[in-house]
């Protein structure tokens, strides 16, 4: 609300005291028209602005609204909108000139004042291009000579991130460890994980960073260790300012549980070894008994042998007369050679 400067109060009632019992029809004349000269210097309007929080996302323009009550002519009065203090000016305006001294510098170029509605009483100002830091309060304010009044504004910015990255990092605590990553989320979004059932999980750990632009990156991570039967896990990233969501689905197959506990692994690593020893054994021994047979064989067909032969099987009588034409004895064994080579072939009849 606009409001009279503490002189102009104190003049009104010192006058009041002074002209309470006018003298005369002159006085009282002059006291009402002084009283009506009063009220005109303290005009009995209002700064009034939405009344709710308004919401925007970021990268889009916005307008916030404000305006005076009852609607009054605008072009002449000393218009500032501010964040929290004075010194953090957005956008000044003043006898129908934009001034841009004393702007803070993330607004440089970004904020315009909607002239079509200052002859209304609309004092309407639109922000281009919204950032996370243009997130919160702000105060427009007018000043009219002795007169001020002012009105808040709410804005809230807010952004929807990427589609969750689910990937599988390690085996941990008997489980799988599960990492979910999503970027470009404002403000901070929440982080949830459904199991097959649908039933909510907390994450093990949870953390974010900003980007260059203001933005959330965030990411979270959960054991998981059911691996009785094959499931869909999902992470959800939340935005309640906006009441969005991203969701991604990751299947766990069971085989997968089987390397998160270390003593399976153990003993599955000893019943295969052990099978390989037991086979091993069984073709040494299975190879020792077919040996032993062939020797037994053969020390038993030359028992026979020795059975059927003469009792002096070194010496050997060969009848001249049934033995074969070229056959030499042992002691012509060089002449005998020797008249193989230079005989010529066998002459056939």
């Amino acid at each position: 609300m606009l409001r009279a400067a503490p002189g102009d109060a104190a003049t009104a009632t010192q006058l009041q005291t002074q002209m309470w019992l006018p003298a005369s029809p002159g006085g009282l004349l002059s006291y009402l028209v002084t009283l009506h000269v009063l009220r005109l210097g303290s005009a009995d309007f209002r700064v009034v602005g939405p009344g709710h929080p308004l919401q925007a996302t970021v990268g889009q323009d916005v307008v916030l609204p404000c305006h005076l009550s009852p609607s009054m002519e605008a072009r002449s009065l000393d218009i500032r909108w501010i964040r929290h203090h004075v010194s953090e000016t957005v956008h000044h305006y003043r006898n129908g000139e934009d001034l841009y001294g004393e702007q803070m510098e993330e607004y440089v170029g970004r904020t315009e004042l909607v002239r079509d509605g200052l002859s209304r009483g609309r004092l309407d100002l639109q922000i281009s291009a919204l950032r996370p830091s243009d997130d919160g309060q702000y105060v427009c304010t007018v000043r009219d000579g002795a007169s001020y009044g002012e009105a808040t504004v709410d804005l809230e910015v807010a952004a929807t991130g990427s589609v969750p990255q689910l990937s599988l990092e390690a085996y941990e605590d008997g489980g799988i460890r599960v990492v979910c990553r999503s970027a470009g989320w404002y403000p901070l979004p929440e982080v949830l994980w459904k199991d097959p059932d649908g039933q909510h999980l907390p994450s093990v750990s949870q953390r974010h960073s900003s980007d260059a632009r203001g933005l959330f990156v965030v990411e979270g991570v959960i054991i998981v260790t059911n691996g009785n039967r094959d499931g869909k896990w999902s992470c959800v990233v939340r935005n309640s300012r906006l009441n969005q969501e991203q969701e991604t689905s990751l299947h766990i197959s069971a085989p997968f549980f089987h390397n998160a506990r270390p003593w399976m692994v153990g003993v599955g690593v000893l019943l295969v070894l052990s099978a390989v020893f037991l086979g091993l054994g069984a073709y040494l021994w299975r190879r020792k008994v077919l040996q032993s047979r062939e020797l037994e064989k053969r020390a038993a067909a030359l028992a026979w042998r020795k059975f059927l032969l003469p009792h002096n099987p070194d010496v050997v009588t060969l009848d001249p007369n049934s033995a074969h034409s070229r056959t030499c004895p042992v002691s012509g064994w060089e002449k005998c050679e020797k008249g193989k080579s230079t005989a010529g072939p066998a002459q056939h009849p």
